[in-house]
């Protein structure tokens, strides 16, 4: 097992070693038609595929732990006969087997030394066609020195017609097996059902179907669908019975009877193998079926050479805005699987000039569903510049880096994310794209009623296609109807509210100003464009959702009531408010301000999650608070604080409820649960407020500063508080009701929404939970001070926090003293998903931290033992290359799943692993402004074991950026400086002495330098 500086992960025997699964990208181009595709290191690997989702299943879905059980019998098999026996090629217990697994595509291979026949089988997704479709290249190669007559069976064993959905097949298979046909056809076979399978009193006819296309180099073979013909009454699909019991002349000739059973599709051939023979294959979906007679003409080894050049250079080209090369080859190649990966999940930025300006339409996204994580139901679009769906949380940070890699975006994703925080400090769970309206006055011939409703870039360039506009007529009307359109935020309430959400808005503000430091004064105070989303959902206040439980416990149930609307946007006079960002910022602030504890110590989880661990799902109703959230919360404070001071000038208009809330706030007063309560009942006084009709009003920036200071002081003296509780910081805090009185209604106890009784709290005890990683994770990355940074790294490595065994960190100490009421972490085997794991995106949380605060020889410590590119695979189970979602611990008891991988690749880590990039290679704030000039800063913190000859290059936008270090020193030494920086462009070569740009910056930033050579102590070293 072995991973190349060239990016394939090569498997030996892939079918003895431990489990996995993974997928192939999905990604079709602009203008192509996406297919998802997962795979497993068993049979012949794909283990499922389709159109859209689940429901669009060609081959069946199933979960992990099915797929390596089914994968082998109903997948892809390959028969071969020679000399009267039938060989099948990639049986669990064949030798000489080999898996290959590419950024882009994934192969296997295997000799079969008894007839000297070599089989190998490449599988990508079809990019920039018409339609979606997988691509299954298999090449037979004769190892001997004469030719062998063979004859090959090679195919699906089960491929399904188009419009089963996933649940009905699970449940009704066999009665689904009724509806179920195939359509014979010069060169492919075409998979439907006869007629729409819903009970119901419209029938409608079914024209959309899947197809098999198959070519033996540039020959049409024969196509079997018949699965009976082929197996005949062995229904475990363990031998293929009646290809062995007729020879192929015999078999060839056979009437296939194609219904009440699922269909298979195998190509059937025989030739003479001299040397070597490629068998081509397609297999997908199309509505139009006129279209597939393209295909058969195309399809030929030729062509899908060039499709296979054509998607590893898609794929280069998507990941070359991280070109990287230090001397650690293995880490350049997991930066551009972790950039790939993370654009998967967040979005490839592709800008669209609209009539608000250049927005950022993310391309190939997806949310994070796969074979491990059965429960998550992801989109792909089958459209034309697809977009999937996500959660907020996971797009957001997925977004994170996107101004860092791609200067365009600007502050788009703030607008879209910032947008989407109501006025209660929620935010909708489902993010669904963006769509555009129409604004203009021409009218299209054709369009007239499609573009009178929310369109995407993909739907509108098929309709031009359709219309019969060519190409790039397509192409070009696209651009002027969208130029004459607006974008809009489409977004759902999804299944609650998480209290971590918030925490990431921060981070979208530093990445842009980070780049563009010179606007912030235009981005919080001139910009008015941001908007209110609605949830038609309250957060319900305490005594509507303080219950007494049957056994006589008093909990926090049933914290929210759903209401209609008519509006995904809040509205003054039926219009949509809009507001400057620093007015949605004060509001976040004073919303989460107001969710402080009763200890003043943690945000309270009032909304029935949790934060970052889901699995920590049970904290709510136990009165849960987060010390992480608080920390997040003390770091944006702090942020609009010194904004606001630093633009004192400034007015603000905000919503005229917040104006109260202030004044509330700012007469607090006492201390304990008395100063818990009021504050409490100002942040509910001010949340019924929302509901009567709305107006705005001005307040200033000073009036602002005044509460922005106090809130600033009790989240200093909340900070203190939590390091006394455990000098690690708890994460989490629950509180017992031991004082507590009945709310009554007419001298009887009130039941609530939650059918229970409802209770007023009187006093409360604090319970914390014992410690986990998020906290420190959260406190390093806004913490300034070092020397407490040291000191809780230090501590950190003491405790079970940290495996000793495995080196490296785990997401909590032990929780089982806890019962399950915490939340379903507790019923988790330990060691395994959120408990008590090596949980990767909390792991990287937490050297980011190290970063972040000043921990450089302690990041580096780490890295070895706590990254999985330095992972050894054998041990680690997957390719390095990718991320998994949970690493298990030491903790768990099977001691053969240590260190193995679970829950592939789309994860937040990828996020921080951009980040901790950034950090690495440019250092923190690159632009700055300097007496009102833009001012570029080079400031690595890199190890000198990355130099390769005294050199690191990487891609800063459009530039090569080498850093020549001729000592060999850490960058982050004392002695290291940078003393001279030599710019090259169009105009010749430029020195600069020192280490900063001033008058190209703006060049830098808008990708017009070429090359710029960062020298280190290149006096010393003459």
């Amino acid at each position: 097992m072995k991973s190349n500086q060239h990016t394939t992960f090569i498997q030996k025997n892939y079918q003895k070693q431990k489990p996995f699964s993974s997928f192939l990208p999905g990604i079709a181009g602009k203008k192509g038609i996406p297919l998802w595709s997962f795979y497993v290191n068993r049979g012949q690997v794909i283990t499922s595929f389709g159109r859209r989702d689940k429901n669009g299943a060609i081959l069946e879905f199933f979960p992990a732990n099915a797929a390596y059980m089914y994968t082998k019998t109903i997948g892809f098999r390959t028969f071969i006969r020679v000399d009267g026996i039938i060989y099948e090629f990639f049986k669990e217990d064949g030798l000489n087997q080999t898996l290959y697994v590419e950024r882009d595509s994934v192969s296997i291979s295997e000799v079969n030394e008894a007839i000297q026949v070599k089989v190998t089988v490449k599988y990508f997704t079809l990019p920039n066609e018409k339609i979606g479709a997988l691509v299954r290249k298999v090449t037979f190669e004769n190892l001997s020195l004469s030719k062998k007559h063979i004859e090959v069976l090679d195919g699906l064993t089960q491929i399904l017609p188009s419009g089963i959905d996933y649940g009905g097949f699970k449940a009704i298979s066999n009665l689904l097996q009724s509806w179920m046909d195939v359509d014979f056809n010069p060169g492919y076979a075409f998979y439907k059902l006869r007629a729409s399978t819903g009970d119901s009193a419209e029938v409608s006819e079914v024209t959309d179907g899947n197809f098999y296309i198959s070519k033996l180099e540039n020959e049409t073979v024969k196509i079997i669908a018949d699965t009976k013909l082929v197996f005949d009454t062995d229904t475990s699909f363990s031998k293929p019975y009646g290809f062995m019991y007729h020879g192929y002349d015999a078999f060839k000739d056979k009437p296939q009877v194609v219904v009440n059973q699922v269909p298979c599709a195998f190509s059937l051939f025989a030739c003479e193998l001299d040397k070597v023979v490629t068998l081509n294959t397609l297999v997908g979906y199309t509505s139009d079926k006129n279209l597939l007679d393209e295909y058969v003409e195309k399809l030929n080894t030729s062509y899908l050479m060039s499709k296979d050049k054509e998607n590893n250079e898609l794929h280069r080209e998507l990941t070359s805005a991280i070109d990287t090369e230090t001397a650690e080859p293995l880490f350049d190649a997991y930066l551009k699987q972790c950039y790939l990966d993370n654009l998967l999940r967040g979005g490839e930025p592709f800008p669209i000039e609209t009539k608000s300006g250049v927005a950022s339409y993310h391309l190939f996204s997806r949310k994070h569903g796969d074979l491990e994580r059965d429960y998550n139901f992801f989109v792909i679009e089958p459209e034309y510049y697809s977009q999937g769906n996500g959660n907020f949380r996971d797009v957001l940070q997925n977004r994170r880096s996107d101004t860092l890699f791609h200067s365009f975006v600007k502050d788009h994703n703030l607008w879209h994310f910032a947008s989407l925080i109501s006025a209660d400090g929620y935010n909708p769970l489902s993010i669904e794209g963006i769509q555009f309206e129409y604004q203009g006055k021409v009218v299209y011939k054709g369009l007239d009623g499609f573009i009178e409703k929310p369109f995407t870039p993909g739907s509108i360039y098929k309709k031009l296609i359709d219309l019969g506009y060519d190409d790039e007529q397509a192409e070009n009307t696209m651009k002027v109807i969208l130029k004459e359109s607006t974008p809009n935020i489409k977004a759902s309430f999804g299944e609650g509210y998480w209290n971590d959400h918030f925490t990431y808005i921060y981070d979208l503000i530093e990445g842009y100003l980070d780049i563009y430091p010179e606007t912030e004064q235009a981005l919080l105070f001139e910009k008015k464009v941001y908007r209110f989303f609605d949830n038609h959902t309250d957060v319900l206040p305490r005594s509507e959702k303080t219950v007494l439980t049957k056994d006589g416990k008093v909990r926090q149930y049933g914290a929210l009531a759903h209401h209609h609307g008519h509006s995904d946007w809040l509205l003054i006079q039926n219009k949509p408010v809009e507001v400057t960002l620093a007015s949605k910022l004060l509001t976040l602030v004073l919303n989460k301000y107001g969710l402080l504890d009763p200890a003043g110590i943690g945000l309270s989880y009032d909304a029935n999650k949790p934060g970052w661990n889901d699995a920590m799902n049970g904290l709510p109703g136990l009165f849960g608070s987060g010390v992480s959230e608080m920390f997040e919360l003390k770091r944006l404070n702090q942020y609009v604080l010194n904004a606001f001071k630093q633009h004192p000038a400034n007015h603000i208009e905000v919503l005229t409820p917040l104006v109260d809330l202030i004044r509330a706030y700012e007469s607090l007063q006492g201390e304990g649960h008395q100063l818990w309560d009021q504050r409490t009942t100002a942040l509910e006084t001010y949340r019924e407020a929302l509901k009567q009709p709305l107006s705005l009003s001005w307040i200033d920036t000073k009036a602002a500063v005044r509460v922005l200071e106090r809130i600033q002081a009790d989240l200093e003296v909340a900070e203190r508080r939590a390091h006394e509780i455990d000098p690690v910081y708890p994460t989490y805090l629950t509180y017992e009701a031991v004082r507590y009185e009945p709310i009554l209604d007419n001298g009887q106890p009130k039941i609530g929404n939650y059918k229970l009784p409802l209770v007023k709290v009187l006093e409360f005890k604090m319970n914390p939970i014992p410690a986990f990683l998020e906290a420190p994770a959260r406190y390093l990355k806004q913490t300034k001070d070092v020397a407490q940074a040291r000191a809780l790294y230090q501590t950190i490595k003491g405790t079970e926090l940290y495996d000793a065994k495995m080196k490296f960190y785990q997401t909590s100490v032990s929780l089982d003293a806890y019962s399950n009421e915490i939340g379903r972490i507790r019923a988790f085997t330990k060691g395994w998903l959120e408990r008590e794991s090596n949980f990767l995106h909390m792991t990287y949380k937490y050297l980011l931290g190290l970063l972040k605060a000043g921990l450089y020889d302690e990041f580096y410590n780490e890295m070895d033992t706590n990254m999985v590119c330095f992972m050894d695979p054998e041990v680690y189970g997957r390719s390095p290359l990718e991320n998994s979602s949970f690493i298990a611990t030491s903790t768990n008891p099977d001691p053969k799943k240590h260190g193995q991988g679970f829950v592939s690749r789309l994860s937040g880590s990828t996020a921080e692993m951009l980040s901790m990039y950034k950090e690495m290679f440019i250092g923190k704030h690159p632009f700055t402004v300097v007496d009102n000039q833009l001012v570029l800063s080079f400031k690595p913190v890199l190890n000198k074991r990355f130099f390769k000859e005294g050199k690191v290059s990487f891609k800063f936008f459009n530039t090569k950026v080498t850093y020549i270090n001729p000592l060999g020193l850490n960058t982050y030494d004392k002695a290291a400086r940078i003393t001279d920086i030599e710019v090259i462009d169009a105009f010749g070569s430029h020195w600069i002495k020192g280490d900063q740009l001033t008058q190209l910056a703006s060049n830098v930033r808008s990708g017009g330098i070429d090359q710029i050579n960062v020298y280190i102590n290149r006096e010393e070293a003459k």
